[in-house]
């Protein structure tokens, strides 16, 4: 209902704001080190987070206590992203693989991509997910087999955190790169069907519907001028990007 906010940053805490006031309702504390990635489940009851400290961690927002309901530390290196679904946990690290974690039975999933991931992405079907790569290539991958259905080229991403996600029709990919362009490919033949400088400097993050502004921490770089989000209309064929430069 959008009346709750959780946000995260290089102090190891995860904040749950109210959205009305404006006041920090709770601060979850126990990673040991930078959060980069936070995340509602469904029903906005339960917040997972994924740390530099190699692991993810799930918060209960509607209990009093500020300790984790669950840890998940079987990543070799930073954990940069998370995805949800009704049941399992998503996330891509920077040791080289998508882990799924199914916790109704207790059961991870990992499909190693052979390069550090920074960001992934659910398709809106369920079926897929998308991983960019550091090394300038997103990955479409079947959830049910692992199987690399598709890869995707011509951006740059090699030094610096970037989103991306599927259109809202699951008709083509988008994804940013680090000269400030924004891609689009078309989802079968992975052609680039279109791109253009959305800002100066990196093009950093993307969703299908809601705007991301992630805190890239120490593990990267900040570009002072760098796009750090870019949202695709849920709806609508019609995109917003904003940038630290304060341009929307």
């Amino acid at each position: 209902d959008n009346s709750k906010l959780c946000s995260c940053g290089g102090d190891r805490q995860v904040f749950y704001w109210d959205v009305a006031s404006g006041r920090v309702i709770r601060k979850f504390r126990g990673h040991d080190s930078e959060v980069n990635a936070v995340k509602f489940n469904e029903y906005a009851s339960v917040v997972v987070s994924a740390g530099y400290d190699r692991s993810l961690r799930a918060w209960d927002c509607r209990s009093h206590s500020t300790e984790p309901i669950q840890i998940i530390d079987t990543f070799l290196d930073s954990v940069m992203s998370i995805g949800l679904t009704k049941s399992e946990i998503i996330a891509g690290s920077v040791d080289g693989t998508v882990r799924t974690f199914d916790m109704r039975i207790g059961r991870e999933i990992s499909d190693d991509l052979g390069q550090p991931v920074n960001c992934i992405s659910l398709s809106n079907d369920g079926n897929c997910i998308l991983a960019s790569c550091l090394d300038s290539t997103l990955r479409l991958l079947d959830r049910s087999s692992g199987e690399l259905l598709q890869e995707y080229k011509g951006h740059t991403c090699k030094s610096f955190k970037m989103d991306c996600c599927l259109t809202n029709t699951d008709a083509h990919v988008t994804g940013g790169s680090e000269d400030g362009s924004v891609f689009f490919w078309d989802l079968v033949d992975a052609s680039v069907v279109s791109n253009f400088r959305a800002h100066a400097s990196v093009a950093a993050g993307l969703s299908s519907s809601q705007i991301l502004v992630r805190g890239i921490a120490s593990f990267y770089p900040f570009v002072p001028d760098g796009v750090t989000s870019v949202s695709y209309h849920p709806k609508d064929s019609c995109m917003i990007t904003s940038s630290v430069d304060g341009t929307i």
